[in-house]
This record gives C-alpha cells, structure tokens and sequence, in this order.
C-alpha cells in the first residue's frame, strides 16, 4: 500500500492510463501543429467545419452561437492558447507533473470537444472515454507513480492546494 491506500498494482495501472492520455494529447497536437489548426485561420476554418452541414455537420446550435462570439473573434490568441495549453497538457499528463491539475484541464478539454462533435458524423462517445479516463487520473492520483508528483509528495509532502498534485 501507498500513501493513498492503493495497491501498487492499482497505482500501475493508473499511470499507464495517465501515460497513454499524454501519448494522445501530444500525438494529436502534433498532428494539429503540423495542419495549421494553432493559427487565426486554421482554428476559426475547423470550428466552421465542426457545424457546416457538408463538415461534421454538429447540431448543438447555442454552442456555434457560443463560439462565434467568443473564440472566433479572437482565434489568434485562442490559437496560441490552445497550442501551449495542449502541449503543456500532454507533456504533464506523460510525466506525470500536476497530473491533477493537467488531468482536470483533460476533462475541460475533452468535454468541450465532445459538446463540438455533438450531433455530427464523429463518433463522439470517444470524448466520453476520454473524459472518464481524465476524471480517473485525475482522481487516482496518477501522477504518483512513474511520475514526478511522486517525487514532489516524497520531498514536499501533500500539496498546498489539492488540485496540484
């Protein structure tokens, strides 16, 4: 037993589902890196697609509306925002640094994609999965083993604030 009470067997299995969410997050980032999605243009054209009828065709409406006024607008700072935040996210999630703080921004992220491929051609019960595979890592404290959460419980002890690690 750990200083959480799980088995290590537990804890092992926890941080392969927090490796592999980091694999995911960074592969896709990459990917999207290499689309141009991270530009004004680039971000503004997919979330267009996300709800053009020849596009993913999604049909939650009041979740345009939300976009059109707030992202869209703003796409380049929302570009630079997502690039950083993606990477950071993936990275933290595969070294297990913040796992809690990185995995609560991985159901943020997860669920937003899930209400954009809403009603469209997507699959989006993928986001579901993800989304419960973050809600697990980020409450199992993932990150405390094969991770440098562990490393900061062993020199730090418990965090200030629950959310970090």
């Amino acid at each position: 037993m750990n200083q959480t009470g799980q088995s290590d067997s537990k804890n092992l299995g926890l941080a392969l589902l927090r490796i592999t969410l980091g694999l995911i997050i960074t592969i896709t980032w990459y990917d999207n890196l290499v689309k141009g999605l991270y530009t004004a243009d680039g971000l503004s054209g997919f979330l267009n697609w996300l709800f053009d009828p020849n596009g993913n065709a999604s049909s939650l409406t009041f979740y345009k509306a939300i976009l059109d006024v707030t992202i869209i607008p703003a796409a380049a700072i929302f570009g630079v925002f997502q690039l950083v935040g993606e990477l950071l996210m993936g990275l933290g999630l595969l070294s297990g640094s913040f796992t809690r703080f990185f995995g609560f921004a991985a159901m943020a992220f997860f669920f937003n994609l899930f209400l954009s491929y809403f009603g469209g051609h997507e699959w989006i019960w993928t986001y579901v999965i993800l989304f419960m595979s973050s809600l697990t890592v980020t409450f199992g404290y993932a990150g405390r083993t094969l991770g440098v959460d562990q490393k900061l419980v062993e020199s730090r002890g418990e965090p200030p604030y629950p959310i970090l690690w």
